[in-house]
């Protein structure tokens, strides 16, 4: 007799298309060199438009003070109370990447001060990348789930398999490979530009 999931395990048996489906975006974006696995919660409940208008601004903040583009790309997360379970309010989990150094500590302050502590103390985590651990899946696990999305930004500037169709994406480039050399970051991106 086959097995068969019962209605109430079927949320907690993800489905093998959802799992090819991240496990496919985590592989692509394995590729790009991160600096930083970040967590970042808010002090109070948050709609989701403030949390993107807030993410919005904390990288624009980052940028000015690094004076760099700030790729990322960024899993959000909540999750509603019911069947047990705890709520969760809206947090993202990212990786972030820049021509410039991250350094950790100034990622979570900047955070910290921005969408406030909250209660146990945390705010934001910042932790150097380690590309043997499966940060990339674990940022892109909620992509298909009602309550969970994906952002990405100016993932060309580093992807080795990114291809630039227009003249505002070449000078992008241009202008991001003017900075690596700035910051002594000698190994330009493997971006195919096509004319």
């Amino acid at each position: 007799m086959q097995n068969l999931a019962r209605w109430y395990e079927r949320e907690r048996w993800p489905y093998a298309v959802d799992r090819q489906i991240v496990e496919e975006y985590a592989t692509w974006i394995r590729t790009i060199p991160w600096q930083l696995f970040c967590t970042f919660t808010f002090a109070s409940r948050v709609s989701d438009q403030q949390a993107e208008k807030v993410f919005a601004e904390y990288i624009n903040q980052l940028e000015k003070f690094y004076r760099s583009d700030i790729v990322y790309v960024r899993g959000d997360e909540k999750r509603l109370s019911g069947c047990g379970k705890p709520a969760s309010g809206r947090h993202f989990h990212a990786l972030l990447t820049s021509a410039a150094p991250l350094r950790p500590l100034f990622v979570e302050s900047i955070w910290t001060r921005m969408a406030g502590k909250r209660a146990n103390g945390s705010g934001a985590s910042a932790k150097p990348y380690d590309s043997t651990r499966n940060g990339a899946s674990y940022i892109l696990k909620m992509m298909n789930h009602p309550d969970g999305g994906l952002a990405l930004r100016k993932l060309h500037l580093f992807h080795p398999e990114a291809v630039l169709l227009n003249k505002r994406e070449r000078r992008h480039l241009s202008r991001h490979r003017t900075r690596q050399k700035q910051f002594g970051n000698t190994g330009p991106p493997q971006c195919h530009l096509r004319p």
